[in-house]
């Protein structure tokens, strides 16, 4: 019985250093980072920005792809679609994590079930801007424009069901104004070059994309998106000040994996995501565009994304927003 004992002991004692080789393991080989927007704006920012980090820390290559399409689904479905080993990962706005499901008829994952919330990179407000042949300065005078002369107005947004739509969806529906919508298939830039020609006469864009314009005077900004105002742009009054108490829309980035994936990885990914952010080049270039960090433990990402999920729906309902 001892002997049986003995060996038994000598077992266990020898998987367990395997066990943990096993789950030193990761990352074996090269881990993709599927940015779900094109170049240019705060979701590629952000990716990159991961990458780097990790590739140095983890001593394996991390790159960035870009897989835009379906307000970021096309991207993540890649990723709950591959193994849930850590080894392909995605950077998305609220879309596919919070928005899509509420708007679109079908879905290729359900982001309840198939997704691993990993880490909140950073929230990036939402500025109503408008182009300088716009006659107005505030809200006050935008909505004014928009119910005589700007009565059949465009408005630019980086896709269908994006926050920029549903932020001017509920605009429209609280203010009681109306305005063309014309969405630029996932491309906050596109949208920001025709904003920026005088294509289309207004948007609701991030701070990473529109605030250095504002600052250079080629657009304008009305108000922010927010209940408060952003620390880039304190002279930005916020659109509940402005006349619409109350109104938020507020625009963030995740890092997320598929659901299933170790929660050893995706502590050491919200880890670093956390330690990647905190470096000053990276935390000076978050500032400047507008970017604010708000770091959160896996857990906590996940309660945000239930009451988030629940906001972006009651926006949806009262705005009466749908996909063209």
């Amino acid at each position: 019985m001892k002997c049986a004992l003995s060996v038994l002991t000598l077992v266990v004692a020898s998987a367990l250093p395997l066990a943990a080789r096993a789950q030193a393991a990761w990352p074996s080989h090269t881990v993709r980072i599927i940015a779900t927007s094109p170049p240019g704006g705060s979701v590629d920012f952000l990716a990159r920005a991961l990458a780097e980090d990790f590739s140095r820390t983890f001593g394996t290559p991390f790159v960035v792809e870009s897989r835009p399409g379906a307000n970021g689904n096309i991207g993540v479905d890649l990723v709950v679609k591959a193994p849930a080993d850590g080894h392909m990962l995605f950077v998305a706005p609220p879309g596919p994590f919070a928005i899509n499901a509420h708007l679109m008829d079908s879905m290729p994952f359900n982001p309840a079930s198939d997704i691993a919330p990993v880490a909140m990179l950073g929230v990036a407000p939402l500025l109503l801007v408008v182009h300088p042949s716009v006659p107005a300065k505030d809200l006050r005078e935008l909505l004014a424009w928009l119910r005589g002369e700007g009565a059949h107005a465009n408005y630019a947004s980086q896709a269908v069901a994006s926050t920029g739509h549903l932020a001017m969806e509920l605009l429209k529906s609280l203010a009681g104004v109306d305005a063309t919508h014309v969405p630029y298939k996932g491309s906050a830039a596109q949208a920001t070059t025709d904003l920026l020609a005088g294509r289309v006469a207004m948007s609701f864009v991030n701070t990473s994309t529109t605030l250095q314009h504002v600052r250079d005077g080629r657009l304008r900004a009305i108000a922010v998106a927010e209940l408060k105002r952003i620390d880039a742009a304190p002279e930005i009054p916020t659109l509940a000040e402005s006349g619409l108490p109350g109104f938020e829309a507020t625009s963030w980035v995740g890092l997320g994996a598929r659901s299933g994936t170790s929660r050893e990885i995706v502590h050491r990914l919200n880890d670093r995501a956390s330690r990647a952010l905190a470096h000053a080049q990276v935390a000076l270039r978050m500032r400047n565009l507008g970017i604010e960090a708000r770091p959160m433990t896996p857990e906590q990402f996940g309660e945000f994304l239930r009451a988030d999920t629940e906001k972006w729906a009651d926006i949806i309902r009262r705005s009466g927003a749908k996909v063209e």
